[in-house]
């Protein structure tokens, strides 16, 4: 897509816990939202630490967003058009290097295939207590094969994900550990207690990926709003003009941006009301 000037702005937002609840789908509020903002000449983006695969296992391309920043930010994609834009990987010497830290780490981790396959990964287990990491290995049981150097070693990855019961200490290891790549930690998504540390390319996170997707549209950074609900979004929101946080996120993330609504009570369509009298004063109500 070229720039257009005739994009007003661009809306972001988080996908799991933000404006997909997996009890409720989406509030119907939201999904009104999302249709008028591309009438209104706005960009929609859903940014998510999902694999694209993964993603398409609840929306495909008829969805009323037109962009998919995945995995964090190491991949960008034109869900309408069905194109991969933008990807990020380590090398095989990378990933050598990173899997013989976390080996010595002793962690159990998932090292992730290169974009497009990267819903296929490899998995070590210390024999350590770990339920989460089971769980997660069970949810991806048929793309999941058990950790072989050999296999390894000439991979391109495009992430790693260390799953760790909840202790801060082990992170600040990790970041030590990695000073020169991206580090994204949040809450585990499936039991929401244990903790999950992404390991990233260098510069590989929500908010680059939304930072390059902008510049590539033309879309002036004063015109961006993002909302999301984790640790994994801060990047996103530390970037955008306008960031909110809906009210099923962290204390911590609430204290820093604007709340809004929790997932389930239409916290995306909040935000958006929010930024459009901020940014467009005295300008018609947009949904």
């Amino acid at each position: 897509m070229e720039k257009d000037s005739l994009i007003r702005g661009m809306v972001v937002t988080d996908f799991d816990g933000t404006i997909y609840h997996k009890d409720s789908s989406f509030h119907p509020k939201d999904m009104d939202t999302l249709h008028r903002l591309s009438e209104q000449g706005f960009v929609r983006v859903i940014a998510t630490g999902r694999s694209m695969q993964s993603l398409n296992k609840v929306i495909d391309s008829s969805f009323p967003v037109d962009f998919v920043v995945f995995s964090s930010g190491a991949g960008v994609y034109d869900l309408k058009n069905e194109k991969l834009l933008r990807r990020q990987v380590f090398s095989a010497e990378e990933t050598v290097e990173i899997c013989r830290k976390l080996l010595k780490l002793e962690a159990d981790f998932m090292v992730h295939h290169p974009i497009p396959d990267n819903h296929f990964f490899h998995y070590y287990h210390t024999g350590r207590e770990n339920p989460d990491f089971f769980r997660r290995l069970e949810i991806y049981r048929d793309f999941a094969r058990p950790f072989d150097f050999q296999e390894v070693e000439v991979l391109e990855a495009t992430q790693f994900v260390v799953i760790v019961p909840p202790e801060e200490q082990f992170y600040t290891r990790m970041s030590e550990a990695f000073e020169d790549i991206s580090v994204i930690w949040s809450s585990s998504p499936i039991d929401h207690a244990s903790m999950w540390i992404e390991l990233f390319p260098s510069g590989s996170n929500k908010g680059a990926g939304i930072a390059w997707l902008a510049e590539k549209l033309g879309v002036a950074g004063h015109r961006v709003m993002a909302v999301g609900n984790d640790f994994n979004d801060l990047h996103m929101l530390e970037w955008a003009s306008y960031a909110y946080v809906v009210e099923n996120a962290p204390l911590q993330l609430r204290e820093m941006f604007t709340e809004v609504a929790s997932c389930d009570r239409g916290g995306f369509s909040e935000a958006f009301q929010r930024f459009c009298s901020a940014e467009f004063p005295g300008e018609e109500e947009h949904g």
